[in-house]
């Protein structure tokens, strides 16, 4: 999907009383424009065409979904005119138009010619919806369209939004200390410490009971899977509710409280997070003092890398090299952070995010522009200039280099825009040599009970050499790191083993496949990276260099 919003006009406000979770009870009204778009009347008797990209969840109009979850489809033809459900349950029939799903008949919120809105039967297995393509098929009195296929996944979260765009500011409110609830906005913001609810869809199945489509929940009722709001790129901790919001069909509410120390202002960027999948960005207000928000002086900084990339195991083993750089400023925006190596021994698990198809700009935030920037290296004569390129929110560089073009030595830089200016040396450390035997088929195996271990020559000291284990999932993308100074010579992965009923069963923190990777990053470390002085910017120009190794077709055991 592009991430541009899709046309549309609001057109039906569902309206309702909302309780909250019984930790703290509070009642509001809440405010969603689900159902959008109007259009004119198709031409009479011809079948429904379905927009290609078109199924789309109906909060923020990106893909995957997810069962239970309300969508959108948008296209030609399908309907005679525009109807819209009266109540509950939901009707699987509007005006002569019907949707199925994988053959599932849906229940309809919404249907003009251009755009319906329905609810995806929950009864979708997980193993059909585990980021499987799923069929649509609208069916009219002129017949029924092609299937239109679009992804699915158990999870797939999505925020709803004031204006219904899908972007911008989120539909929250604002929850007092005496229960009473107001619109959050620029005019109306959140202190640090207060409650907010969220609204959203395809935050997956709950327990104790899941409704039948079409219906609201007979209470509150709580999502089974884990999810996450991701606050100024802070994970909140404290929450009261995470489930169905009342009286609604398809649509799920989160209670989070802002952590004290939250960083203020006018657009602070607001996502859910439910693993793997990380919904498109909206934004709330802030302010310690409640009311209009005040945003802080605007903060900028550059970041700006040479990487040299060996990839093997692909059947097509290459070596690849690039400048990359960007230049954010936002209001408020801190600089990045200079996060410590992990100690000896030790090794840091996660799961990579997946983006939805859709990303939103946030408002004050942007990537800036320094014109043309030179990278060369000293003595080489060689010099490459890189561009920039548009992307959501400004402008990114991302330029290939020639072959052979890095490696130790130093490097000018200097980038020459009509507001952002400066130059400086970076000099680019030695690469390493690979010891450990990771050619395609090579099987790592904690059940041995033995550990894992990769051995490296050359390097500097002082350079860090990261190690990940990445599961090839391309659903559930799970790693686990460890590093160690380049004078060490290898990292190692010792088994976490734990007793089952069938014997004893090990792991090095992600799931087992036979598409593995392990990748090896050499670089300066984050103590050591190189600062230029700049103009047009708050901050400085933070350079380093990366020689990165990716060894496929492994297998974990």
């Amino acid at each position: 999907m592009s991430s541009t919003p899709l046309r549309y006009q609001p057109s039906i406000i569902a309206e309702s009383s909302l309780a909250v979770a019984p930790v703290s009870r509070h009642c509001g009204r809440m405010v969603l424009w689900l159902l959008v778009v109007f259009a004119g009347f198709p031409a009479f008797g011809q079948a429904s065409t379905i927009t290609p990209g078109g199924v789309v969840t109906a909060a923020s109009y990106s893909q995957p979904i997810s069962p239970g979850s309300i969508a959108s489809i948008f296209g030609a033809n399908l309907a005679v005119s525009t109807s819209s459900a009266s109540g509950t349950p939901l009707p699987i029939s509007l005006g002569g138009t019907s949707v199925t799903v994988n053959g599932v008949s849906a229940p309809l919120f919404f249907v003009p010619p251009t755009q319906v809105n329905l609810q995806i039967p929950s009864s979708l297995s997980p193993s059909e919806s585990n980021y499987t393509s799923i069929n649509f098929v609208v069916t009219t009195a002129a017949g029924s369209s092609v299937p239109a296929q679009a992804p699915a996944s158990f999870v797939s979260p999505a925020m709803f939004t004031q204006d219904a765009s899908g972007c911008g500011p989120s539909a929250a409110l604002n929850v007092a200390s005496d229960g009473t609830v107001s619109l959050n906005s620029p005019s109306n913001s959140a202190a640090p410490g207060d409650f907010i609810s969220l609204y959203g869809t395809g935050l997956g199945t709950v327990y104790p009971q899941q409704p039948q489509d079409g219906m609201p929940p007979p209470g509150l009722d709580v999502l089974a899977a884990s999810v996450d709001v991701l606050l100024a790129g802070n994970t909140a901790t404290t929450y009261n509710y995470k489930g169905l919001a009342p009286t609604l069909v398809g649509v799920d509410q989160i209670n989070v409280q802002i952590p004290p120390g939250t960083e203020e202002g006018c657009a602070i960027p607001i996502a859910l997070y439910s693993q793997p999948f990380l919904s498109p960005t909206t934004t709330i207000s802030i302010h310690s003092g409640r009311g209009p928000c005040v945003d802080p002086p605007i903060q900028s900084y550059g970041q700006v890398s040479l990487t040299k990339t060996a990839t093997s195991g692909t059947g097509n083993d290459v070596e690849s090299e690039a400048f990359t750089a960007s230049f954010p400023s936002a209001p408020g925006l801190p600089a990045p952070a200079s996060q410590g190596t992990l100690p000896a021994g030790a090794y840091q698990p996660g799961v990579a995010p997946v983006e939805a198809s859709r990303s939103c700009s946030v408002a004050g935030y942007t990537l800036l522009s320094a014109g043309s920037i030179t990278v060369q290296a000293a003595g080489s004569g060689v010099a490459v200039e890189a561009q920039p390129v548009s992307t959501t929110g400004g402008v990114t560089y991302q330029q290939a280099l020639p072959p052979g073009f890095v490696g130790p030595g130093q490097y000018s830089l200097a980038g020459s825009g009509n507001t952002i200016t400066f130059q400086g040396t970076l000099t680019v450390g030695s690469p390493i040599q690979i010891e450990t035997d990771l050619s395609p088929g090579t099987q790592i195996d904690p059940n041995s009970g033995q550990p894992f271990s990769v051995q490296w020559t050359g390097g500097d000291p002082g350079t860090l050499v990261k190690v990940t284990l990445l599961s090839g999932d391309p659903l559930y993308p799970a790693y686990v790191y460890a590093e160690a100074d380049a004078a060490s010579g290898s990292v190692t992965f010792d088994p976490h083993c734990t007793e089952i009923s069938t014997g004893v069963f090990c792991t090095f923190g992600v799931p087992p496949s036979n598409l593995e990777q392990v990748i090896v990053e050499v670089s300066p470390g984050p103590a050591n990276i190189t600062t230029f002085q700049s103009h047009g910017l708050t901050g400085g120009v933070y350079a380093t260099w990366t020689y990165r190794y990716v060894f496929n077709g492994l297998t974990l055991n």
